[in-house]
């Protein structure tokens, strides 16, 4: 997944570069050397992080900082790219936009020193509380639906088929219980 995010500051390209340096390395990411030797490479996470954690900071994720010296100051143009499930993909572009954000209200302010990652911690923590939550229900959901179709076999004395399709059902009813739930949950 590709995301972009372009600003202009009245700061000299040299400044520019050495302060989004500092901020970057604060953030988590590991300056690359590049090839062109025009833009700042950057890289975080691992291949193995879309697939192991539920912290969008350990995904794979590459960015490309281009900084232009204009008349008035210096264009900045990040281009990132994320590896990650099409399903948290939304998450993905919110954490990236907001340390985006972050960076050009650091550079804007000259104040690179400390990286305010409070707002972003508790999205992150909020995001992995809903996966737990999620992969609970999922479970409790199997587990009653697994519950429900042998006794409807045992009781009603039907076909197993029969039985996998009503437990199959109960799994569906229960499955959207939840997600009613945690949608009501997150809205709060």
């Amino acid at each position: 997944m590709k995301i972009e995010h372009s600003f202009f500051i009245p700061i000299t390209e040299a400044a520019l570069r050495e302060q989004t340096i500092v901020f970057m390395v604060q953030a988590g990411y590991k300056q690359l050397p590049d090839s062109t030797g025009g833009s700042l490479l950057f890289q975080r996470g691992s291949t193995w992080g879309v697939l192991t954690s539920f912290d969008p900071r350990r995904w794979n994720c590459t960015l490309s900082v281009e900084i232009k010296q204009e008349d008035a100051g210096s264009a900045v143009n990040i281009e990132a790219k994320i590896a990650t499930d099409p399903t948290e993909k939304h998450f993905a572009e919110e954490l990236l936009s907001a340390e985006f954000s972050l960076l050009e209200t650091a550079v804007s302010a000259n104040e690179i020193k400390i990286f305010d990652t409070g707002g972003l911690k508790k999205k992150v923590a909020g995001h992995v509380y809903r996966i737990v939550l999620i992969f609970a229900a999922m479970m409790i959901s199997a587990v009653l639906g697994v519950i429900a179709g042998a006794f409807s076999s045992f009781s009603l004395n039907i076909t197993i088929w029969g039985a996998a399709a009503i437990g199959a059902g109960f799994m569906l009813i229960t499955a959207a219980l939840f997600a009613v739930i945690l949608r009501a949950q997150k809205k709060a």
